[in-house]
C-alpha cells in the first residue's frame, strides 16, 4: 500500500503548517533565550563573584590580623568560604581580564592577584537544598595589605532555563495549536460551503442560493456562484420552453397531417406515412423528455426499491416482455420516484429492444444501492461504451436508426439518475450480452 505523506484536504494541510511552523518557533525561540539568559547569567555571575570577593577582601584588610579567623568564619556560608593558607599557590587563571578587574576592585597591582574556577561542589540536597541551582566556584588567592595569603572561594547560583517547568509551554503551545486549528476551519468554512453547494446544483438547479455574507472575498465568491446558478437555471428555462414551443406548435400540423393521411387510399402509402408521423411524434416526444430531464423538479422521498423494481419487472411480463427479477427485498431509500422509474422503464425496453430479454437484480454494496439490468444481445463495441450514453447517439447495426431507437433513452436515464446524485455506468458482460448498473447513495 502506497504511503501518502501528505493529506488531501486543504484545511489539514494548512493546519498542519501552522502547527508545525508553531512548535518548531516555540522551541526555537527558547533555545535562542536560553543561550541568552545563560550567557549573561553567566557574565552576571562573573561579576557578582568579583564583587563579593572584593567586599570579603576590603573587610579583612581592615582587621588585624588575630580577629580575621573570627571575622572570616562569621562572613562565610555554604557558598562563600574564606581560609588563610600558608602560600598563595599557582591556580590556572580563569580569565586575565577578570583577575585584573578584581585587583583594580581591591587596589592591587595586576599579576598579584590569582583568580581560578573550581568544579562545583557535589550535589547533596539534603545539606544544600537548592544545589541544583549552583552554577560555577570561583576562587581567588591573594595577599592581604600585610601581607597574609588569603584564599576566598564563591559560588554562583542562578536558575537555569532549562530546568524550568515546561508545563506553561506545552500550555502555550496547545492554545495556539487550537487557535490555528480554529483559525483554519474560519477560513475553510466559506470554501466547504461552496463545494457542497456546487455538488447540490448538479442534482436541484432550483435549490436555495448560498448566503452573501462574510468577508469580502467570501461575498465576492458567493455571489458569483449565485449568479452563475441564475444563468445557469434561466438557460435551461429558456431551452426548455423553447422546446415545449416548438413540441406544441408542431402538434397542429401534425394533427392536420394524421387527418389527411386518412384520405391516401393506398393501404401501402399511408402506413409509411404513419410510420414517418409516429417517428416525429416520438422524437418530439422523447427530446422534450430529454430537456425537462436536467431540471428535474420532483421531491425525494423514501421508497422501497425492491418493490419499485419487482413491480416494474412484473408489468413487464404482462405485457408480454421476458423480463425477470431478482434482488435483495426491502432495500429503503430516499429518492424521486417517478424519475427512478423512468429510469428503470428505459433501461429495460432497452434490454428487451436490442437484446431479446432483461435480467433485473439489486443489491447492497459498500455504502450504495446497485440495480443491475442485462440483456443477453450482441452488446456494444468497448469503444463506444461512453458514446451510449451521449444524447442523439446511435450505433449501427443492431442498434441502428432501423429499430426505431432515438438516442436519447439511456441519456434521459443518466440526467435523471446524476440529478439526484446516482450513477449510471454500461459495460459488455462477461458471458454476453450489456449489462446496465446503476448505482445510488444509500
Amino acid at each position: 500500500m502506497k504511503l501518502r505523506l501528505i493529506p488531501k484536504s486543504l484545511a489539514v494541510r494548512i493546519f498542519f503548517l501552522m502547527a508545525g511552523g508553531i512548535v518548531a518557533a516555540t522551541f526555537l525561540s527558547r533555545w535562542v533565550i536560553e543561550k541568552l539568559y545563560t550567557n549573561e547569567l553567566e557574565q552576571l555571575g562573573r561579576t557578582s563573584a568579583i564583587e563579593r570577593i572584593s567586599d570579603v577582601v576590603r573587610v579583612l584588610d581592615a582587621l588585624p590580623r588575630e580577629q580575621r579567623p573570627q571575622a572570616a568564619a562569621g562572613i562565610s556560608f555554604e557558598r562563600l568560604t574564606v581560609s588563610f593558607p600558608a602560600q598563595i599557590g599557582n591556580g590556572v587563571e580563569v580569565e586575565p581580564a577578570l583577575s585584573e578587574k578584581l585587583a583594580r576592585g581591591i587596589r592591587r597591582a595586576p599579576g598579584k592577584v590569582s583568580l581560578e574556577a573550581l568544579p562545583p561542589p557535589p550535589c547533596t540536597p539534603e545539606v544544600m537544598p537548592d544545589c541544583k541551582d549552583l552554577a560555577k566556584r570561583f576562587a581567588a588567592e591573594l595577599a592581604l595589605a600585610d601581607g597574609q595569603p588569603v584564599r576566598v572561594e564563591y559560588t554562583t547560583r542562578w536558575i537555569k532555563i532549562g530546568d524550568a517547568d515546561w508545563v506553561p509551554w506545552v500550555i502555550g503551545i496547545a492554545m495556539l495549536v487550537v487557535l490555528a486549528w480554529l483559525s483554519v476551519r474560519i477560513a475553510t468554512r466559506p470554501l466547504r460551503a461552496l463545494a457542497e453547494h456546487a455538488t447540490g446544483l448538479g442534482r436541484d438547479l432550483r435549490r436555495t442560493p448560498l448566503d452573501e455574507n462574510g468577508p469580502t472575498e467570501v461575498r465576492d465568491a458567493a455571489h458569483a456562484f449565485n449568479t452563475m446558478q441564475a444563468q445557469i437555471r434561466r438557460q435551461i428555462d429558456e431551452r426548455t420552453q423553447m422546446l415545449a414551443a416548438i413540441a406544441h406548435d408542431l402538434k397542429t400540423p401534425l394533427t392536420r397531417m394524421r387527418l389527411r393521411l386518412e384520405l391516401i387510399d393506398e393501404d401501402a402509402l399511408r402506413n409509411k406515412f404513419g410510420e414517418d408521423l409516429g417517428a416525429m411524434q416520438s422524437l418530439i416526444d422523447e427530446g422534450l423528455d430529454f430537456a425537462r430531464s436536467v431540471d428535474a423538479q420532483e421531491q425525494a422521498q423514501r421508497i422501497d426499491l425492491s418493490a419499485l423494481l419487482d413491480s416494474l419487472c412484473e408489468d413487464a411480463r404482462d405485457a408480454g416482455q421476458a423480463v425477470a427479477f431478482k434482488g435483495e427485498a426491502g432495500i429503503i431509500i430516499a429518492a424521486r420516484a417517478n424519475a427512478l422509474r423512468r429510469v428503470f422503464l428505459n433501461l429495460m425496453d432497452n434490454a428487451v429492444k436490442y437484446g431479446g430479454d432483461a435480467e433485473v437484480s439489486v443489491g447492497r454494496h459498500g455504502g450504495d444501492i446497485t440495480v443491475r439490468v442485462r440483456d443477453h444481445g450482441p452488446g456494444v463495441p468497448p469503444d463506444q461504451l461512453e458514446n451510449v450514453l451521449k444524447p442523439y447517439f446511435r450505433l449501427e447495426g443492431s442498434r441502428s436508426r432501423e429499430t426505431g431507437g432515438t438516442g436519447l433513452g439511456l441519456a434521459i436515464a443518466a440526467n435523471l439518475l446524476g440529478a439526484q446524485g446516482g450513477r449510471l455506468k454500461l459495460r459488455n458482460h462477461p458471458d454476453g450480452g450489456l449489462e446496465a448498473e446503476v448505482r445510488i447513495g444509500a
